[in-house]
């Protein structure tokens, strides 16, 4: 540990660290499992490249807290990508791997994958989260925390050097809104120096536990590359399963890829049927107009709790939420199961005074924070945007102003061809947003 502890300190204290890109990732958020059983048991613990990350104080620099973890990595991971996860660490961090700085994040409340394989080393492994004041705390000064412990949900797993590195499903009606067609894009990761081939496989099965489809793909990705395979299904008749007005009626979806003849890295996960769209001004499910009164949640709960909280606001006919920032992994998994509607919000929650639009007093107009805005409007909408909850995204909070920065995340978020609906609360009438504003009650 004293050794670690020098080689941070040799790091921070450098004027400058030297490092490349980031070692951050923007993607849904999943871990995969070795087997079906496992994946469908939901048991992290029966994936064998996957290991809890419990960090432990290390030591203070300053006003910075280290905290880290010696990691023992297999040798069988020789040929695997390894990924950190990190939540629940309250404060802004820096990512060190065996002392060197690999990226920073100013957003404590938004999860965070970091791909760590270009810095480790075979055998032992020091990896560290440096705890400190983020740089711009004011971009969280109405943000809610939840009640989880810290570091609770970190962990490091691994995936073979080609595999899924992400997903994007919908299922929608067709024309006659008879049929369920299914659009799934797989992007698969390839980080040999070659090209390599991968077979994509899939089933998906009905609410009601028929088996609708299944397939297999062969595909080829360049080396050092990522690619994409869309798939185009009809899963047959639909009317019944429609996603919304309360009803939750979920397809279940397996992934899984197939190397040297043998079935390997199951993803599971649950896909309601149905889209969420805009027009004049209002939030659209299935093309009926949702309540445009939503309730003001986060889960500052345990998941049992928070299930408990969500099902009487349902039985209440309150079928619309609104956290204040991005919520744990199992808050979405509730409202999917439940049928309720979420306006997933990204952790910009600056408090500014009506009307002020100079930089020094308006973070939302002050260019040098344009990557950083970005970044957390990325970060919040990867993760979560398979969904079926999601109905719409606030890019910031209610007193966040208006300005340059918001009007780049506004444009990046409808470059992404998202149908949702982006919603500015405060852009006072300006071209920014879908929706002028979603009231919200307080629970």
């Amino acid at each position: 540990m004293r050794r670690f502890m020098v080689s941070v300190l040799l790091a921070v204290s450098c004027a400058a660290v030297a490092f490349g890109q980031s070692a951050r990732v923007y993607r849904t958020e999943f871990i995969p499992f070795d087997t079906r059983e496992g994946a469908l048991s939901g048991d992290s613990s029966a994936f064998s490249h996957y290991l809890p990350y419990r960090p432990q104080p290390a030591g203070m620099i300053g006003r910075t807290e280290t905290v880290s973890e010696h990691v023992e990595i297999p040798t069988s991971w020789s040929d695997y990508d390894v990924y950190l996860h990190v939540e629940n660490t309250i404060k802004a961090y820096d990512v060190a791997v065996n002392g060197r700085i690999v990226a920073s994040v100013e957003d404590a409340y938004t999860p965070a994958d970091f791909l760590l394989s270009p810095y480790l080393r075979q055998g032992g492994n020091d990896i560290a989260l440096l705890l400190r004041r983020s740089a711009v705390p004011e971009l969280s000064d109405g943000a809610t925390g939840n009640l989880c412990a810290q570091f609770e949900g970190c962990c490091i797993f691994a995936q073979y050097r080609i595999h899924v590195f992400d997903y994007d499903a919908r299922i929608l009606p067709d024309s006659t809104g008879r049929n369920a067609i299914l659009t799934l894009d797989i992007i698969s990761s390839n980080s040999f120096p070659s090209p390599q081939g991968l077979d994509i496989c899939y089933d998906i099965y009905s609410p009601e536990g028929k088996l609708l489809d299944y397939g297999m793909h062969e595909v080829t990705v360049p080396g050092r590359s990522r690619d994409t395979l869309r798939m185009t299904r009809n899963l047959g008749e639909a009317s019944r399963f429609l996603w919304g007005g309360g009803k939750a009626p979920l397809y279940s979806m397996m992934l899984f890829v197939r190397r040297a003849g043998k079935p390997r890295e199951y993803i599971p996960f649950r896909i309601g049927m149905g889209e969420s769209t805009h027009a004049d001004g209002s939030i659209l499910r299935n093309g009926h107009k949702i309540a445009q009164k939503a309730v003001r949640y986060n889960a500052r709960s345990t998941r049992s709790e928070a299930e408990r909280d969500l099902r009487e606001l349902k039985r209440s006919g309150r079928s619309l939420v609104i956290p204040d920032n991005p919520q744990p992994r199992w808050f979405y998994d509730i409202c999917d199961k439940l049928g309720i509607g979420v306006i997933e919000r990204a952790n910009i929650n600056p408090s500014v005074a009506d009307g002020v639009r100079s930089a020094s007093g308006n973070p939302s107009n002050n260019p040098a924070l344009a990557d950083e805005y970005l970044d957390r409007t990325k970060g919040m909408y990867y993760r979560t945007r398979n969904h079926p909850c999601i109905v719409g995204y606030a890019l910031s909070g209610d007193n966040a102003g208006n300005g340059y920065n918001l009007y780049r995340t506004y444009e990046w978020f409808r470059s992404t061809g998202d149908a949702r609906a982006a919603i500015c609360p405060d852009a006072g009438g300006e071209w920014n947003t879908d929706v002028e504003s979603v009231a919200a009650d307080e629970h």
